[in-house]
């Protein structure tokens, strides 16, 4: 399926709405693009997470492959550009001091084609902040090296285990190199979630069971979330990159 058309369905399905973040969660994240003014959401989608409190006193653009998100924007009264299939837009070069691609790279037959576009968008001492799963992750380890798979995390795993959007996987180590080979310097990788160690066993089938347990049952101290901050590489469910443009 055309990949226009496939996040056409994925946004019309309705199924795909995140919370929206409170403001401790959105300065965790995006914090670091405070003082910059002009910013582009790279891979919007139909903006349930963090788009209002991005485009708050700043002037927002966002850009998707899929022409339902790029109507959101619009009806919104942002403004905003379509991706084409070679990842590029028809922004100007060297014009948002901030861009944000949260878990988008994933979704991309190409990554590095959109990195590139990021950077050329980017102006001079401008930040990119991006987010990835991590198939470094300790659970997923532990899916591949027991089971011999990988975490495609399918829509709906008992209708279809096949019909994952995620199509590339990175690790701390390789989500690094994709930035740093478009450009980037200054390359920082943290956690940006909220893992506990007891998520580690969500590989582990019906035993998976007992993580649920925990997280309902549990005090904090009991979950050691401290470690994806120490060790993301192998604790954080989720990496989140930080990254400029000299």
């Amino acid at each position: 399926m055309e990949n226009q058309k496939y996040y056409d369905q994925y946004w019309e399905s309705g199924r795909h709405v995140s919370d929206e973040w409170d403001e401790e969660r959105f300065q965790n994240v995006l914090g670091v693009l405070d003082k910059k003014t002009n910013v582009l959401d790279y891979g919007c989608g139909m903006g349930h997470a963090y788009q209002r409190l991005l485009a708050r006193n700043r002037h927002y653009a966002g850009a998707d492959v899929s022409s339902v998100a790029i109507n959101d924007l619009k009806e919104k009264g942002l403004k905003s550009y379509m991706i084409r299939p070679d990842s590029s837009t028809e922004s100007e070069s060297n014009l948002f001091g901030g861009c944000v691609c949260i878990e988008v790279f994933e979704h991309l037959m190409d990554p590095l084609a959109a990195a590139k576009e990021l950077y050329r968008v980017t102006s001079p001492g401008g930040i990119l902040v991006a987010t990835v799963p991590n198939f470094g992750y300790l659970a997923w380890r532990l899916l591949s090296l027991l089971r011999a798979e990988v975490p495609h995390e399918p829509e709906a795993k008992i209708l279809n285990r096949f019909n994952g959007p995620h199509i590339r996987f990175f690790c701390a180590r390789t989500f690094k190199r994709l930035l740093t080979d478009a450009g980037f310097v200054d390359v920082k990788i943290s956690s940006f979630d909220d893992s506990s160690i007891w998520s580690i066993l969500c590989w582990a089938g019906p035993f998976g069971r007992v993580r649920d347990w925990a997280n309902r049952n549990l005090p904090p101290a009991f979950h050691l979330r401290f470690l994806q901050n120490i060790y993301p590489s192998l604790f954080a469910y989720r990496l989140r990159a930080v990254a400029f443009k000299r």
